[in-house]
């Protein structure tokens, strides 16, 4: 019996060695060979990432004391979230936010149903809720609702420039104008925060392990835009182009001295801060920027700065008006047959907007007709110093590109350039020609066309842009300066005594518009254009302002003079008073 009972105890002791062999060797394994898994392991469970989100840049313009105004700023909302572990009265939770909070904001997950799943620990009620609407709800004292700051886009200027801007989506992302141009800049740099947490995921900021890297907020931008000439544009536009009995158009104001622009006006428009009910998405574009269309008669102010920098004319050349010119298969003629069997001046040709004076100057490159050397002569000045081959790098998402078809071109014609030197056949957008149209009237300096003044970095310092001067020369001083007064002469004899002494000179112009599907120019449907300067007592021009009617609807009417000229003159007539021009 003893033997068999020492047996037993020994069976025992081998087992409970063995036992103890094991948790050794496992123990060995854990401390020694795999201790850097399990650190690896305990590290991942104890610490945790948290991004920091940096706040986006805000943008602004200057007032005429240089003082900043903002236009786009960053408001805290909140996201509401339930934990329905923790929810103890769903139905009073549903009630009460939706007595709240508009229907708009409130997520499709408040319901009974969701709020009584104990298995979800966070659900997302609703979002973008004002801190008003929050604190109504916190004074409830609902168990299981959590409240989330973030941030959303406010625009204190509602509807003004708002094409200019753009908006940021939901996703916060920056969606054309100024917010999708700059949304990388704006947007800065998430920041990192790696620490220890304790159960409830609550950094407890110690540890050698520990990673603080801040966020880098988005750089604000200073705009050009005067907001007083912004505010008055869009009105001035929405008022005339109801009495013309036309939808949309566009007003652009460009600084002629530096390329900065003054205002973008367009019409329809929208409110950024609601940009998801906007039905027609066209509203949300710049047409000023956007849009490529044939400008008309205005062209013939830069046909005529081209005849005059090639020699071929000068303000008093003649011309004997025949009324129309036949070129190949075309013929061309005057919209206005008054003068027909006259003699005219260039400057008259401009005055009397008379198509086949500008087809003459072209012709005259020629040595009397459009032949290939003088549509390669038109082309070098319309592609390469008017720079309508390309876009002007203008600070707006979605610029549109030019149409202009070079003489190598199967389409580059005698009968296509012919209609170029009165702006058909071509396509430019407004920023493109004002910018042309400027560099011509300043003397040839070309500024790259510009909205934003300054710069202000995440570090606070403020950066003032210089003007971007692309090109010079692009017709020459002498040029320029005659062009210039052609200008400013052929207003003055159209409308006398209208400027009382002010130096203004302006150009119309009325395209038809051309349809894709009858393949021709529609009768009853123009664009009108209008594009002028107003320069101090010292003849310098101050700014430049083009005005564009889409869809003009009276046959045989004149867009430009009848539908756009009286806008002009009105947003003109407002910024002298409001620069206290001197004549």
């Amino acid at each position: 019996m003893a033997t068999q009972k020492i047996s037993r105890t020994g069976v025992v002791t081998v087992g409970l060695f063995l036992v103890l062999a094991v948790f050794a060797v496992k123990l060995f394994s854990i401390q020694i060979i795999d201790h850097d898994k399990y650190v690896s392991v305990a590290e991942q469970m104890q610490t945790s990432k948290f991004t920091i989100n940096p706040e986006r840049g805000q943008i602004y313009t200057r007032d005429q004391n240089g003082e900043l105004t903002p236009l786009v700023l960053n408001q805290t909302v909140y996201t509401i979230f339930a934990d329905p572990s923790q929810v103890k009265n769903p139905g009073k939770i549903r009630d009460v936010i939706k007595k709240n909070v508009p229907d708009k904001m409130i997520e499709s997950n408040l319901t009974d149903k969701k709020l009584n799943n104990k298995e979800n620990q966070y659900l997302v009620l609703a979002r973008q809720v004002t801190r008003d609407q929050v604190k109504k709800i916190q004074e409830e004292d609902l168990a299981g609702l959590g409240f989330q700051p973030t941030t959303q886009r406010a625009y204190p200027e509602g509807n003004l420039a708002a094409q200019i801007l753009g908006f940021v989506n939901t996703d916060g992302e920056g969606q054309y104008g100024v917010e999708g141009f700059f949304d990388d800049e704006l947007t800065g740099k998430p920041g990192l925060l790696q620490s220890v947490t304790d159960v409830r995921r609550i950094p407890l900021m110690i540890g050698t392990d520990d990673v603080s890297i801040p966020a880098q907020n988005g750089a604000d931008y200073i705009l050009t835009i005067d907001r007083s000439i912004q505010s008055q544009a869009e009105v001035i536009l929405k008022n005339g182009l109801e009495r013309a009995g036309t939808k949309s158009g566009s007003i652009i104001v460009m600084n002629p001295q530096n390329g900065k622009i003054l205002s973008m006006a367009n019409y329809p428009t929208y409110n950024p801060a609601e940009f998801s009910e906007v039905v027609d998405i066209t509203n949300f574009q710049n047409r000023t920027t956007s849009y490529a269309f044939e400008p008309g008669s205005v062209m013939k102010t830069l046909t005529t700065g081209m005849a005059l920098d090639a020699g071929v004319i000068t303000p008093n050349t003649i011309y004997h008006n025949t009324g129309c010119v036949q070129i190949d298969d075309a013929q061309i003629c005057n919209a206005s047959r008054q003068v027909d069997g006259r003699d005219m001046t260039a400057t008259q040709i401009l005055q009397w907007s008379l198509n086949t004076g500008v087809v003459w100057e072209l012709q005259q490159i020629g040595n009397g007709d459009i032949t290939k050397q003088a549509r390669q002569t038109m082309f070098e000045y319309f592609a390469n110093r008017y720079r309508f081959s390309q876009k002007t790098g203008i600070e707006q998402a979605g610029e549109a590109r030019s149409s202009l078809f070079s003489p190598d071109d199967v389409q580059g014609g005698r009968v296509r350039y012919a209609n170029m030197t009165f702006g058909q056949g071509m396509a430019v957008t407004m920023v493109q020609f004002t910018a042309a149209f400027s560099a011509a009237i300043n003397g040839g300096t070309y500024y790259q066309p510009t909205l934003i003044d300054g710069v202000v970095d995440h570090k606070g310092k403020e950066k003032t842009l210089e003007p971007n001067i692309l090109a010079q020369n692009i017709i020459s001083e002498k040029s320029s300066r005659e062009l210039k007064e052609m200008i400013y002469q052929a207003r003055q004899d159209n409308q006398p005594g209208k400027d009382k002494g002010y130096y203004i000179g302006s150009k119309t112009g009325t395209a038809q518009i051309y349809d894709d599907a009858t393949g021709k120019y529609a009768l009853n449907r123009t664009t009108g254009t209008a594009i002028g300067f107003t320069a101090d007592k010292d003849k310098v021009p101050q700014y430049v302002i083009m005005v564009r009617v889409d869809d003009y609807p009276e046959e045989g009417a004149y867009a430009g003079s009848r539908a756009a000229q009286p806008i002009f003159d009105e947003l003109n007539n407002y910024i002298i008073q409001y620069r206290g021009f001197s004549k």
